[in-house]
């Protein structure tokens, strides 16, 4: 402090030192790990991607006990997803990332299904009770078949031997957790596209049960000229290491897991008239089917 008098001693003079400690602010981010575009009638669905964990997703649509998102919930239009995470010093921050819900669109099984959040397309045919996407499923940005396919919130997928074609031939290869977008629940979403799902082992079974079981549905199941499941012989990646059986045999995922490093699947060649189980390492990486809901 400066004095505005004359003839005084100890001008300027300075109060004694306050120390003042700072609390470390969360650094927070949220990165899109589910659909930014869905539609009215899809399934509910967990949002992710918030860091540091342990925050609370808020917004039109979300229960914040459960993180879960609910389209018919938030209706039609842009919604705002908040991401809100508080430290031990309660010190907050906040991201936040929009979700496009659209109206279901008029579909009837049998027409073409256009993926609303790459516009790929795929045929679809009514097989009994279920209607199934009469092509393997093809979503995701492409990886090496050298490199794991991680929780990274990049959808990922697999060519076979690397090669694009193959994907738009074949359908994409995918290991199972991340097909199933990291999520153990039979008959989840996962990758597939809104109102559309992963079957289950169940549902496969019913697949079975419309073509005469089990022993007798690997052929009817790859005919190419009736209108029905249409499978190709897609090949397989066994454990990032082996490419197999392209022009041979599938395997596809269903979304049942088999303990706790295996997951339910079925395979079919071009010889054998069935179709087998087969409980399989999840680092496999099998085609996909997707089921509507």
């Amino acid at each position: 402090m400066n004095s505005s008098l004359f003839c005084i001693t100890n001008n300027p003079v300075s109060s004694n030192t306050i120390m003042m400690n700072a609390l470390a602010a969360p650094s927070v981010s949220f990165t899109l790990c589910f659909d930014s575009i869905t539609t009215f009638n899809a399934a509910a669905f967990k949002l992710k991607g918030g860091v540091p964990i342990g925050g609370i997703y808020s917004g039109p649509g979300v229960n914040s006990g459960t993180g879960v998102f609910t389209p018919s919930l938030a209706g039609i239009g842009t919604k705002t997803i908040t991401y809100f995470y508080q430290n031990s010093f309660s010190c907050a921050d906040s991201k936040s990332k929009t979700i496009i819900v659209q109206a279901a669109p008029s579909f009837n099984c049998g027409q073409n299904l256009t993926d609303i959040r790459d516009n790929k397309v795929y045929s679809t045919v009514q097989l009994g009770t279920q209607c199934w996407m009469q092509k393997n499923l093809n979503y995701g940005t492409s990886l090496q078949g050298v490199t794991e396919q991680t929780d990274n919130c990049i959808n990922e997928k697999y060519c076979y031997n690397d090669n694009a074609a193959n994907c738009t031939l074949y359908g994409g290869l995918y290991q199972w957790d991340e097909i199933m977008a990291y999520d153990n629940t039979p008959g989840s979403k996962g990758l597939c596209p809104p109102g559309w799902h992963i079957p289950a082992q169940s549902e496969w079974n019913t697949l079975f049960t419309f073509y005469q079981q089990q022993a007798l549905a690997g052929k009817p199941l790859q005919d190419t000229i009736i209108m029905g499941f249409r499978a190709k012989e897609s090949g397989v990646i066994y454990s990032n290491f082996s490419w197999s059986f392209q022009g041979f045999a599938t395997i596809f995922w269903t979304s049942t897991p088999s303990g706790t490093i295996k997951a339910m699947s079925h395979g079919m060649n071009l010889i054998n008239f069935s179709v087998s189980d087969y409980p399989a390492n999840r680092s496999n990486a099998f085609a996909v089917r997707c089921l509507h809901d």
